[in-house]
């Protein structure tokens, strides 16, 4: 996937310039939270903090970020950008275990590993994804009954939102990503993707084999979705404001029923992100009125 090995080039060389900072001799202190019985668990993610949240776990450590966390973890240490943790602070947490998603690439996993940081990954790009990382921390914390009760909550909505998708159309949808310099598109296999197709959307681009991929215009105008929606990743405001734009001004764009019809929807970034979250839940009724006619 193009944009994940992006995101793991950059994220492998800003960590690597942490590690030049990191020394061997922190070893040793490795086992002392282990030996204390105590358990200190860092989460990389706001996604995993909030599933760990759920859980009843302790977080000690939380990534730096504008999103609200839970309440749970004020005074928690904050760890650093998601893309790139600061290993020192990790380190002199003395985690017993790291938590983070799997998204950056072996790269990534390969660091910690390298540095002797005990680490757990999960996958978050689908709700598959989601439910199945809910059921290994779930076991791994030995949270089971917690994260049996969090699988019902989900799936109950999950099948919600499909009963009531079964008396409605199936509109043709179209969803990009978009960032500074680039739209992408994203496909059934991605997070959203999926979410479209539960709520009773058909994803105009069923590409299985990757997340997210490159797109011509003039063959989106001949697939001609009814309706586009537009995950908006970093700098929403500027990002927007220049697919609006091109939208209004590009011709390939001007032939597609859903531009010329006004069906442009840029979704919430709260709910709906990269990486599947527990917000799902609030999530696939929020997309289902979209999908459907009743929400924006």
């Amino acid at each position: 996937m193009k944009y994940k090995r992006i995101m793991s080039m950059i994220a492998t060389g800003i960590l690597m310039l942490n590690l030049v900072s990191c020394s061997s001799d922190n070893n040793e202190n490795k086992d002392v939270a282990m030996e204390s019985g105590e358990e200190v668990v860092v989460a990389t993610s706001v996604a995993v903090t909030e599933i760990l949240d759920a859980l009843g776990v302790k977080v000690s450590g939380v990534p730096k970020t504008s999103y609200e966390l839970p309440k749970s973890t004020e005074g928690a240490v904050e760890i650093g950008n998601p893309m790139s943790p600061d290993l020192e602070i990790i380190k002199s947490l003395n985690p017993t275990i790291v938590v983070s998603v799997d998204t950056l690439g072996s790269d990534y996993m390969n660091l910690f590993t390298e540095n002797n940081i005990p680490s757990e990954f999960v996958s978050l790009e689908s709700l598959d994804g989601l439910k199945e990382a809910i059921t290994i921390l779930g076991k791994k914390f030995d949270k089971n009954d917690e994260a049996k009760n969090l699988l019902n909550e989900i799936e109950l909505k999950e099948s919600e939102v499909k009963k009531k998708a079964e008396t409605l159309e199936n509109p043709e949808i179209l969803v990009l990503f978009a960032a500074p310099g680039s739209t992408m598109i994203a496909t059934s296999k991605s997070y959203i993707g999926s979410l479209v197709k539960i709520v009773g959307g058909k994803n105009i681009v069923e590409d299985n084999s990757t997340s997210f991929t490159t797109y011509n215009k003039e063959d989106l105008a001949m697939l001609n979705p009814e309706k586009i929606l537009v995950m908006v990743h970093a700098m929403p405001e500027e990002t927007k404001a220049a697919l609006e734009k091109e939208m209004s001004t590009d011709s390939a764009w001007q032939n597609i029923k859903a531009v010329k019809e006004g069906n442009v929807v840029y979704l919430d970034s709260t709910y709906f992100g990269m990486s599947a979250n527990l917000k799902v839940i609030e999530g696939l009724d929020i997309l289902s009125d979209i999908v459907h006619g009743d929400g924006e």
